[in-house]
C-alpha cells in the first residue's frame, strides 16, 4: 500500500480510490509516506486522515453494540447446553463442539462487520457449519487417536473459515490474506488486554463480596465467567474495529522485541541439546514438546514478517528473521530424522499427521529463509516474502481438511 501510495503522490483521484479500497492499511500506510514527503497533497490527507480518526474514536453504532450483546449471550447459552440438558455429556459435548460455537460467534460478527449479506455466502457458510457439527459429532465415541487428531485440528479449520469471512471471501487477494495474518496478532494482544483486565475485575468483585460474608465464586464461575469468556473473542474484535490504531503500535514491538529473545533462546538450547543425555528419538513427550516450539517459532516468524517496514533497506530485522528461520530449519531437521527414524514400527495416525506436517513447516520455512536472504543480502523486495507466506496458508488448509475428513477412515478410525 505505502508504495502505491508514493506512486500516486501527484494523483488525487488514484489516492482517494486507495483509501476507499482499504482505510485501515491505508492510513497506517500514510503514516510513513507524510514523514517523508511534503506537499500540499500529503497535508491535505494528513488533516483528512487525523480528523476522520477523532471521529472514529468518539463515536461506535449502537447496532454494533447490539449484535456484540446478542451473539455473545447466544454463544453463552449454546455453551451452557450440558447444565440445561443433564442427559448430555458435558466432556464429550465441549471436545467436539466447543471451537465451534465459540468461532461461529466470531464469524458471525465478522459477517456483519464486512457487510457480507449476500445470502449466497450465508448459505454457504450455514451449510458448512451444519455439516461440521454433524460430522463431528456423529464420529464413533471411542479411544482413537484418528479421531482426537480430527477434533485437535477443528479449531485449525474454523481459523480458516475466519479468515475466508475477514477476506470477505475473497481469497484470491493476497493482500487481504496479508493483513488478516496481521490481525491476528493485533486480536491476540486485544484479546490478552480484554482477559487481563477480567481478572483483575474477578479478583475484586469475589474479593468485595466476600468481605461482606457472601460467596458468589460458584456463580460467579459458571455463569458471568463462561458468558464473559466467550464473549472475549468477539469484544476483541469489535473493539479492533472501533479503535483500529489501540494495538497498531504494540503489535510490531512486541515482534521486534520477542523475535532476536527467541533466537538467542533457540541457539542456546541446540548448543545445550547437543551436550544433553535426552533423545528426542526415544522420547515421545520430548519430540512433541519440540513439536510443538518448532509450531511457536515459525508462528513468531510468520507474524513478525507482516510487521516488517518493507521500505526499509538493509532492515536489521529482517536479518534477524532470517537467520531464526535458519535455525527453525536446523530444528526442524531434527525433528524430521527423529520421526522417521520412529517410522521402523510402522505408520500410525500420530506419527503420518507429526510427519507430514513437518514436512510443510519444513518447505515453508525454507521458502521463507530464501524469500529473506533474497530481501536482506540481494536488496529484493520484502513483498515477496508477506505474498508466499499468504499463499501457503492454503496449503495448511488443504492438509487440515485431509486430517479431519481423511485420515480416520484411512485408519479405521483406530
Amino acid at each position: 500500500m505505502k508504495k502505491k501510495i508514493i506512486d500516486n503522490l501527484e494523483n488525487p483521484d488514484k489516492l482517494e480510490r486507495l483509501y476507499r479500497d482499504n482505510k485501515d492499511d491505508f492510513t497506517r500506510s500514510f503514516k510513513d509516506v507524510s514523514a517523508e514527503y511534503d506537499s500540499d497533497l500529503v497535508r491535505f490527507w494528513k488533516i483528512r486522515l487525523s480528523q476522520e480518526k477523532e471521529v472514529e474514536s468518539k463515536v461506535f453504532l449502537k447496532s454494533d453494540l447490539l449484535i456484540v450483546v446478542v451473539l455473545s449471550l447466544v454463544t453463552g447459552f449454546l455453551v451452557k447446553i450440558p447444565a440445561m440438558f443433564p442427559q448430555v455429556n458435558s466432556e464429550l459435548f465441549y471436545f467436539r463442539n466447543l471451537a465451534v460455537i465459540v468461532f461461529n460467534g466470531l464469524i458471525l460478527f465478522t459477517f456483519w462487520q464486512n457487510k457480507i449479506f449476500d445470502q449466497k455466502k450465508m448459505l454457504i457458510y450455514g451449510s458448512t457449519i451444519l455439516i461440521l457439527l454433524l460430522f463431528v459429532n456423529f464420529l464413533p465415541d471411542k479411544k482413537s487417536d484418528s479421531i482426537n487428531l480430527a477434533f485437535i485440528h477443528i479449531p485449525l479449520l474454523l481459523w480458516c473459515l475466519f479468515g475466508l469471512t475477514y477476506v470477505s471471501f475473497d481469497h484470491h487477494d493476497t493482500e487481504k490474506r496479508i493483513e488478516f495474518i496481521r490481525f491476528n496478532g493485533e486480536f491476540i494482544v486485544m484479546t490478552g488486554l480484554i482477559l487481563i483486565a477480567g481478572v483483575m475485575l474477578t479478583a475484586v468483585t469475589i474479593g468485595l463480596f466476600h468481605v461482606i460474608k457472601m460467596d458468589i465464586e460458584k456463580f460467579y464461575q459458571e455463569y458471568v465467567l463462561v458468558f464473559c469468556g466467550v464473549a472475549v473473542p468477539i469484544v476483541a474484535s469489535w473493539l479492533l474495529q472501533l479503535y483500529p490504531n489501540i494495538t497498531s503500535k504494540i503489535a510490531p514491538v512486541i515482534a521486534r522485541v520477542f523475535t532476536p529473545l527467541v533466537l538467542i533462546t533457540l541457539v542456546v538450547y541446540l548448543v545445550l541439546m547437543i551436550f544433553s543425555q535426552t533423545r528426542i528419538s526415544e522420547d515421545r513427550e520430548v519430540l512433541l514438546l519440540f513439536n510443538v516450539m518448532l509450531v511457536a517459532v515459525m508462528a513468531i516468524i510468520v507474524f513478525s514478517i507482516t510487521e516488517l517496514d518493507k521500505y526499509k533497506e538493509k532492515d536489521s530485522n529482517v536479518l534477524v528473521l532470517f537467520l531464526l528461520a535458519i535455525v527453525a530449519i536446523v530444528i526442524n531437521s531434527i525433528a524430521l530424522v527423529a520421526i522417521v527414524s520412529r517410522l521402523s514400527a510402522g505408520f500410525t495416525p500420530n506419527r503420518t499427521v507429526v510427519l507430514v506436517s513437518n514436512i510443510l513447516v519444513f518447505v515453508n520455512l525454507i521458502l521463507i529463509a530464501r524469500s529473506l536472504y533474497q530481501s536482506y543480502f540481494k536488496a529484493s523486495s520484502l513483498d515477496s516474502v508477506g505474498k508466499m507466506v499468504a499463499k501457503y496458508l492454503t496449503v495448511y488448509f488443504v492438509w487440515t481438511l485431509v486430517v479431519i475428513i481423511v485420515l480416520p477412515f484411512v485408519f479405521g478410525f483406530k
